[in-house]
């Protein structure tokens, strides 16, 4: 397939990157078919988010825009501050308590003005709204709720069908806010591509489980887990109306996979001695549908899998023993 002209003034720029897609020798034996692994760990942030974050910071800078300010849970201000810094603008984060002082650290090393406050990431992000209202100079950057952010995210759709031979039966993603679904979702269907999906949370952050099993928005009380970069206490209602629209056009199926904190972190584990790389609980979701026996079972695909490696920042081995 040749690669999509979408977001192609970022991928020209070298904003993002197109990151390895491998396969896992490990997972391709415990699931009994080729498992691939999409590395988007090895995006210059950290995470997956360099791809909307560069699609929608390029569009902001050509209107003129000189001043980002992100709200976000560490990763999608780290993208944010990482793409600011390429296109020479000025960059404000604010972040919810909960944030890794790592976090905190990597941000500010990146040239970012950090300012903790809120509870959790809506906290943060109301506060970010009323800065943006008080000053028209700046442009407000979500963690996940824009069309230009999903956009950047569906080239990871391009390059898998550009690298794989075989086209894969099914996709494994984390879902936090639902960003990086509604990506995949609309490469696919851009591609016109049958694949089924498998979207992955952690049970403490299950807002998209929650919602698709219910047929509506669901409000969680709290964020209570380990993966605190899916602590969206509402997921993106785009996810759940793409997830559909996946469905009805006859694209695959979507499905959820709830795994504990205890099977993300251990996915986490088993990820780094296999592959010699760390990534957060939030991705170790995906990762524990594959590696958690009691979710594979639920796994029945014939042809390749992959795995959306989305990465995340906030870990280091001193946090993955203490999860």
């Amino acid at each position: 397939l040749k690669m999509s002209s979408v977001a192609s003034e970022a991928r020209a720029k070298k904003l993002f990157r197109q990151t390895p897609l491998i396969q896992s020798d490990t997972l391709s034996r415990l699931a009994g078919t080729p498992v691939y692994l999409k590395l988007d760990a090895l995006q210059n942030s950290g995470s997956f988010k360099d791809r909307g974050m560069a699609h929608l910071c390029l569009e902001l800078s050509k209107k003129g825009v000189t001043n980002i300010i992100s709200s976000s849970g560490g990763n999608a201000g780290l993208a944010a501050a990482t793409v600011a810094k390429q296109l020479g603008l000025d960059c404000t984060v604010v972040v919810p308590v909960t944030t890794k002082q790592l976090v905190v650290e990597k941000l500010e090393s990146l040239g970012a003005t950090v300012q903790v406050t809120g509870e959790n990431w809506n906290a943060a992000d109301a506060v970010v709204k009323k800065m943006v209202a008080e000053d028209t100079s700046t442009a407000y950057i979500p963690p996940y709720e824009n069309p230009l952010l999903w956009t950047g995210h569906s080239t990871v759709i391009d390059e898998i069908y550009q690298e794989l031979d075989d086209a894969p039966s099914t996709i494994i993603v984390s879902v936090g806010g639902g960003g990086l679904l509604c990506g995949v979702l609309e490469g696919l269907d851009r591609l016109n591509a049958k694949c089924n999906v498998i979207a992955a949370e952690t049970d403490g952050a299950s807002s998209f489980a929650q919602a698709w099993n219910s047929g509506e928005l669901v409000t969680l009380a709290g964020i209570d887990s380990v993966a605190t970069s899916l602590g969206a206490l509402q997921v993106s209602e785009s996810a759940i109306v793409r997830s559909k629209s996946h469905e009805s056009k006859s694209l695959g199926t979507v499905t959820t996979a709830i795994c504990s904190d205890a099977e993300a972190v251990d996915a986490c584990l088993q990820f780094a001695r296999d592959h010699r790389m760390l990534v957060e609980p939030a991705c170790g979701a995906a990762l524990a549908v594959l590696y958690s026996d009691r979710l594979r079972k639920n796994v029945r695909e014939q042809g390749p899998i992959v795995v959306e490696v989305c990465g995340g920042s906030g870990v280091n081995l001193d946090l993955l023993q203490q999860w």
